[in-house]
């Protein structure tokens, strides 16, 4: 399928038409049907409890039972969070943190190490990574998809390295989307906002009783945020689109999906991605309770522009990653999963001079067994002992193993703990490029810029994480509900960047004159990130919800031997000590939403970023189960701040966010 490209000049008028079918519409739909009535009735803490989740581990189990910090974004959360993004709707996790760099940019990690490439946090969508190992991180402005087709976001805070591999270090996420016979019929939804504009079309249809499918196109755009330093350019405009399917088949025990889609996306003379993937999962139940599964899929993006900090690339990354996985019919005390993984990675990436890398073309290999038996100890007492082995061209044989504990009281609550080790593998800018930065002149480099050339080194190791976590979650009463978790993660040949010798001058035919300095990338720092997360869910009656969460991080960064970089411990500011947001969502009446979420996020020292306090509103009217209208504010207290600082090496400008305010339309029929 070859990439979409977005027709920009028609889409003002769409936005504009589909919004005047939607309120007209609307208009016409006084009485909301029974249908509407229950979509509205929120999920009880008994249904939220039981919703069933697979990311912890790679077993079904009830969230209530999981020995993990777990946190699952339903489909109503996402609808109710009136959120156009995926990073803007991770706001609402306790323990993430979540910045935004520009108007399509953002920094989002877990537990700390934040970054415009945070490295340590793996994210999928339906069990297909979406980690580049082109930067080491997930490219947030590439992954823009169809919010209304999402069922449920599942998110691990802490180490999954032996469920889902390397680079699952302090958190997973996995977007899982919606089944498409719950998306039957035809959607038109539309964006219209001081900052933003889309429109999603969507077709589901019925193949047979028991085989449903789906298409989709979306096309939307981001204004650019603006720089109040006039000697410094605005933010760019954003702009981009997507198309794809998704079918699924059921027959005699056999489940099978087959999904895919093409997108573009693009920021003029900056960036400008496109690609393509094929997924197809395959499930088969035997009658002894044992069940066979098998995914498979193949990913192509192409960088086809990219510019930051004066270095310039292009690069194509083709993947191809089939994983099989079996469950064994429980013996006894014992209920064993294993399975085999297989992945590949081809790239050819070219950089524009000064920068380089010295492998142009490769291909990586990654290879992996899987096991995991959950032991019943007792009636109430589950052991859960796993381990992941995994052999990679950059350091070869990685294992990944875990053990976690969950105790279960008669009342229901859950305490749990859990001992985990994780890596992180290299990427590829960090195995073989050549970067460039510059460092503004001081008294130490004789009141000259400094011309820094970063190279990349073969030789590095995995970086390695050794994490203890305990956690206790339990309804306190049938309208309270609390999860708390705590943790110590200790950190180990983590990555430096280490000055090379001392700055040479370098004298050109004109002025002026610079000084030129060489880094090379090590492992030369260790540490340790401890803290905890607490959430409460209160239901003071059934038309009103009350969500509140405090978070603390204490990051503590240490040299080792060979250590010469410039601002070693800069992590160490790179993400908030504090975090604390309150959510509030009611029913006005039947068909009248409102929701406020309000969040205060601390300072970042070493990105020079204050601490804030804002808040965003939803008003929303359901006027039926076909139509619905929303006006959605965001960043309503005080003004414009930055959120990140964007000094990173290869990281984008960062901006001030400023408040927003848009509408939102679906039309189902």
């Amino acid at each position: 399928m070859p990439p979409l490209r977005p027709p920009h000049h028609l889409m003002a008028p769409l936005a504009r038409t589909a919004l005047a079918l939607g309120i007209a519409l609307l208009g016409t739909s006084a009485q909301a049907d029974t249908d509407a009535l229950s979509s509205l009735k929120q999920m009880s803490l008994d249904e939220l409890a039981d919703i069933r989740v697979s990311i912890a581990s790679q077993r079904s189990e009830r969230v209530e039972d999981t020995a993990a910090a777990v946190t699952v974004l339903t489909a109503e959360d996402i609808r109710r969070s009136g959120a156009t993004t995926i990073p803007e709707l991770l706001r609402t996790v306790p323990g993430l943190n979540v910045a935004r760099i520009s108007a399509t940019e953002w920094a989002v990690s877990a537990r700390g190490f934040n970054n415009q490439f945070a490295n340590k946090l793996l994210v999928m969508v339906d069990g297909r990574s979406v980690y580049t190992p082109f930067f080491s991180g997930v490219l947030w402005d590439e992954l823009n998809l169809v919010m209304q087709d999402i069922d449920r976001i599942e998110v691990v805070r802490g180490p999954g390295g032996s469920t889902w591999g390397a680079n699952a270090v302090n958190g997973v996420i996995n977007v899982i989307t919606r089944h498409s016979e719950d998306t039957q019929g035809t959607l038109v939804g539309t964006v219209v906002g001081n900052h933003q504009s889309e429109v999603v079309a969507r077709h589901g249809y019925r193949l047979n009783d028991h085989s449903f499918g789906r298409v989709y196109a979306k096309v939307h755009q981001a204004d650019r945020f603006a720089n109040p330093d006039p000697s410094t350019q605005d933010d760019m405009r954003w702009s981009g689109g997507r198309a794809g399917f998704r079918n699924d088949w059921e027959s005699a025990g056999h489940t099978v999906t087959v999904q895919g889609e093409a997108f573009r996306e693009m920021k003029p003379d900056e960036r400008q991605y496109s690609g393509a993937h094929l997924l197809g999962r395959w499930e088969h139940g035997h009658g002894d309770g044992s069940r066979d599964e098998l995914r498979a899929y193949y990913n192509q993006f192409s960088l086809d522009h990219w510019r930051a900090a004066g270095n310039a690339a292009t690069a194509q990354i083709n993947t191809a990653d089939v994983n099989f996985r079996h469950h064994f019919a429980d013996a006894g005390p014992h209920s064993l999963i294993a399975g085999f993984g297989y992945r590949a990675v081809q790239a050819d990436a070219n950089l524009t001079l000064p920068t380089s890398v010295t492998r142009p073309q490769r291909t990586d290999q990654l290879f992996s067994i899987f096991a995991e038996d959950t032991v019943s100890l007792a009636e109430r007492l589950r052991l859960t002992l796993g381990v992941k082995g995994e052999h990679n061209d950059f350091t070869g044989l990685e294992w990944q193993p875990s053990a976690r504990l969950r105790w279960t009281s008669g009342s229901g609550s859950t305490a749990w703990m859990a001992v985990s080790r994780a890596v992180r593998t290299p990427s590829i800018i960090e195995d073989s490029a050549t970067l460039n930065s510059s460092l503004a002149p001081t008294p130490q480099t004789f009141g000259l810029p400094v011309a820094v050339s970063a190279v990349g080194n073969p030789n590095l190791t995995s970086e390695r994480l050794i994490a203890y976590e305990i956690g206790y979650r339990a309804q306190l009463s049938p309208r309270l509900s609390l999860d708390t978790a705590a943790f110590i993660n200790d950190y180990d040949r983590l990555l430096s960047v280490d000055m090379i010798g001392t700055p040479s001058l370098v004298i050109p035919p004109f002025p002026p004159r610079a000084m030129s300095w060489i880094a090379r990338a090590g492992n030369n720092l260790e540490g340790r990130a401890t803290g905890f997360e607490i959430s409460l869910d209160y239901r003071p009656s059934t038309t009103w919800r009350l969500l509140t969460a405090y978070s603390y991080l204490d990051l503590n960064l240490h040299t080792k031997p060979g250590n010469t970089e410039l601002l070693p411990l800069r992590a160490e500011g790179e993400s908030p000590r504090h975090q604390i947001s309150i959510i509030s969502r009611s029913d006005l009446r039947h068909d009248l939403e409102l929701d406020v979420q309000a969040r205060y996020v601390s300072a970042l020292p070493a990105q020079a970023v204050a601490d804030y306090l804002t808040a965003d509103m939803r008003l929303a009217w359901r006027a039926s189960k076909s139509a619905d209208l929303a006006l959605v504010g965001r960043n309503l207290m005080g003004p414009a701040h930055t959120e990140f600082g964007g000094l990173a090496l290869i990281s984008s400008s960062a901006y001030p966010v400023p408040r927003e305010y848009y509408l939102t339309a679906n039309l189902r029929f």
